[in-house]
């Protein structure tokens, strides 16, 4: 490490041509490319700040493959390289750590992301990685990138787990960020923000971003894994939110927003003072946002609506009370109905959250969800797998409820089974959720509703890979993926 003038670059790692072109291909493409990593940009932000030379590659998103996103960053001739990484990922974060230590012994190397934070002993046992930053990462690789510049030791640097004298180690842990607004707004600029392409069902407005105005959720679902921005609930000032969506308006021409937080709707307090502030500066922005059923009303709805918000998210999950019991939801079915209706009354076109295979669940209880889906004015959904993650609420009860068919971490999509409840087979499960797609899509009051959206040409091309990803997907038969775990 030189003494002075330390730089970085930050890594979202390749996606391989295999990964793009295998079973879940079309979930890849269509799924994984929509937002930049917003998690990544908020490091570079704060280490730009502070005058650190820092470049971002977001090498899935640019099609790199292994070979060259090593060639490009050895070329930066960076003293950090810091990884980030999802579980079903993780196996692409581990190889280019290890081309990368194969190039050059020397390189330091940090991996962080939801996987390594829950998981860091079990990332440590891999020695291409340094170092595993725990949590929240952005002053926690300020203050290891200044350490290493004055050859400071890394334990003084809270929340990381490194190795010293050959057994790995973990620094003091790092409290959760208080304040959100020390924060900079994310490096968009140093992201190709235009290869960022929405759902082909989800962005009449384009061009359209991600946007994070909270971390945490006070909400204890079982199947949710809550490993970096924990339980406690934080946010950005209403000021500061409506701050970055003008800064989005005004410098990158967004046209539509989608906030991405766990929890954008914890109050109708928080949510009124968005709105005031959106409405006082008149600002004309499109935006989308996930809400809870038993927060959400008809008049916090119908103002959200005259500030510019067009679609709502509704995490309805289960359409058996029992099953909501269970994973502790916290939602009934009664409020989901009426916030349901609500929202499509006022044209918010409301999207519905599904899942299948959670603990508990059988065939007749899935069904009930179809038909719930199916009751609903929904204008679209989205349907995934329960898949327990080590550090969620069920990992340490699955158990009792069903079995794992799979260790292998790039299984762990949500698209294809790793749990299958008792008394359930991998194949039921997995077409009962292709069957949830065609039952619900397949109908034509599903096909006014999307018509009645059409504006020109450019929707009917978003509507045409909607199509192709459906048939893709869930109406033509696929094989099940071949691959190895990584080691």
């Amino acid at each position: 490490m030189k003494a002075r003038g330390a730089s970085v670059v930050l890594v979202n790692p390749p996606i391989t041509r295999e990964q793009r072109e295998g079973p879940l291909g079309p979930v890849i493409r269509n799924l994984y490319f929509n937002s930049p990593p917003l998690g990544i940009a908020y490091i570079a932000a704060l280490l730009e700040r502070e005058k650190v030379p820092v470049r971002v590659f977001d090498a899935a998103v640019e099609n790199w493959t292994m070979e060259e996103t090593v060639e490009r960053i050895r070329a930066t001739g960076a003293d950090v390289v810091g990884l980030t990484s999802t579980t079903n990922f993780f196996g692409n974060a581990l190889d280019l750590a290890r081309r990368l230590k194969a190039a050059d012994p020397d390189a330091f190397l940090v991996v962080g992301g939801p996987h390594a934070s829950t998981n860091p002993e079990r990332v440590m046992e891999h020695g291409c990685f340094d170092v595993v930053c725990i949590g929240e990462g952005e002053f926690a690789m300020l203050e290891l990138v200044r350490a290493l510049a004055a050859g400071a030791d890394p334990g003084t640097v809270r929340g990381l787990a490194f190795r010293r004298d050959g057994r790995v180690v973990f620094s003091e842990p790092r409290p959760l960020l208080e304040d959100l607004n020390d924060l900079p707004m994310p490096a968009r600029h140093l992201l190709p923000l235009h290869k960022y392409v929405p759902q082909p069902n989800d962005g009449p407005y384009l061009p359209k971003t991600a946007m994070i105005s909270s971390r945490g959720c006070p909400y204890l679902c079982t199947f949710c894994d809550h490993g970096i921005f924990g339980n406690k609930y934080r946010t950005f000032s209403a000021v500061r939110i409506v701050d970055e969506m003008e800064e989005l308006v005004t410098r990158h021409g967004i046209r539509d927003i989608a906030f991405v937080d766990s929890l954008f709707m914890v109050s109708r307090r928080r949510v009124n003072d968005i709105v005031d502030e959106i409405l006082r500066r008149r600002l004309k922005v499109h935006w989308t946002c996930t809400i809870r059923a038993n927060v959400a009303d008809r008049e916090i709805l119908a103002r959200m609506k005259a500030a510019g918000c067009w679609r709502v998210r509704i995490g309805v999950e289960a359409g058996d009370p029992e099953v909501l019991t269970l994973i502790r939801k916290d939602v009934s079915l009664d409020q989901v109905r009426s916030v349901v209706r609500a929202a499509d009354e006022l044209g918010l076109h409301p999207k519905g959250f599904f899942m299948v295979g959670h603990i508990g669940e059988t065939r007749e209880k899935i069904e009930k969800s179809i038909a719930l889906s199916r009751e609903l004015p929904l204008t679209d959904i989205t349907v995934q797998i329960n898949t327990p993650l080590p550090g969620a609420p069920q990992w340490n009860v699955y158990e009792k409820y069903g079995r794992l068919i799979s260790h292998d971490l790039a299984a762990f999509s949500f698209w294809e089974p790793v749990f299958v409840p008792n008394g359930m087979t991998r194949e039921e499960l997995q077409e009962l959720h292709r069957r949830f797609y065609r039952a619900f899509y397949l109908r034509p009051v599903i096909v006014w509703r999307h018509l009645k959206m059409l504006r020109g040409p450019s929707d009917i091309r978003r509507y045409a890979r909607a199509l192709s990803l459906l048939v893709g997907m869930f109406i033509r038969r696929r094989r099940p993926p071949e691959r190895s775990a990584p080691s």
